[in-house]
């Protein structure tokens, strides 16, 4: 069989679309992302999801992208899908390591969600007031996600912290005054910020050795609280005890009392 020129012409052509086929599929495939998600590039040069498109409000399914750009999505901004009534699943892809404060606040309809195993720090009241947040705490008393204590039940006079919780997430406690006593495990290692702040029934508590870090305000506005705090710790965050009314610490860790009104 004899090809002529026209017919080698066309082979070509085929061969050509065959070969950027796959890169135009690419390109549709991160094009819809940035066409659902609002983004910033950081200093670090990755990238912070900071909300959704018009397109992106109307999704009942959000996937949060490992990359924008080519660039690694890192942080998922405070705020960022709050009030949003139609999202009811959110996939978040492994590389993510920030989930901020009131991110799904108030999405009602969110029922699933997926997080790996890279994410590391999650804010207060990220899955406040969903459906998911509901379900969970149908059969537990507190969500632990990753290690993270994010949330606990409501009407607990008394609470000890799981054992296989290390980070007890910010504002975890926050104005709750309902609960007298809390047991800590000995494996916790950061408490975040506002984590205790406005338990005005806690009197006493005991910090473990293996708390390394305290956030900024974690203990404030405990009027009654006489806390002690272990020398190991690393860092305390500005005002970490303000208003309490006794913090024992032998450290040498500058800024103490932080806010506390009597220190030995």
């Amino acid at each position: 069989m004899k090809f002529t020129n026209k017919l080698w012409h066309k082979l070509v052509l085929v061969v050509m679309v065959i070969a950027v086929f796959p890169t135009i599929v690419a390109c549709k495939k991160s094009g819809a992302n940035i066409k659902v998600f609002e983004y910033e590039t950081m200093d670090d040069g990755n990238i912070k999801i900071t909300g959704l498109t018009d397109k992106g409000k109307n999704d009942s399914k959000l996937t949060i992208p490992s990359q924008l750009d080519g660039k690694n999505v890192t942080i998922i901004e405070s705020g960022a899908f709050k009030d949003n009534t139609n999202v009811t699943e959110v996939v978040v892809s492994d590389g993510v390591k920030s989930i901020n404060s009131n991110v799904f606040y108030n999405c009602k309809a969110l029922e699933k969600i997926t997080i790996p195993q890279s994410v590391e720090i999650i804010g207060m009241n990220a899955f406040a007031n969903t459906r998911w947040e509901s379900v969970e705490y149908e059969s537990h008393t507190e969500i632990v996600v990753n290690n993270i204590l994010v949330g606990v039940k409501e009407g607990l006079s008394e609470y000890t912290i799981p054992e296989a919780v290390k980070i007890i997430a910010s504002g975890v406690f926050y104005n709750n005054t309902e609960i007298k006593s809390i047991t800590l495990n000995n494996n916790i290692e950061k408490i975040g910020d506002y984590a205790f702040s406005g338990c005005t029934q806690i009197t006493e508590l005991n910090l473990p050795d293996s708390v390394k870090t305290i956030g900024y305000c974690s203990f404030s506005n405990n009027t009654q609280l006489d806390i002690s705090i272990p020398s190991t710790v690393e860092q305390v965050g500005t005002d970490a005890f303000l208003g309490v009314k006794h913090l024992s610490y032998s450290g040498n860790l500058k800024g103490s009392p932080w806010g506390a009104t009597e220190i030995n």
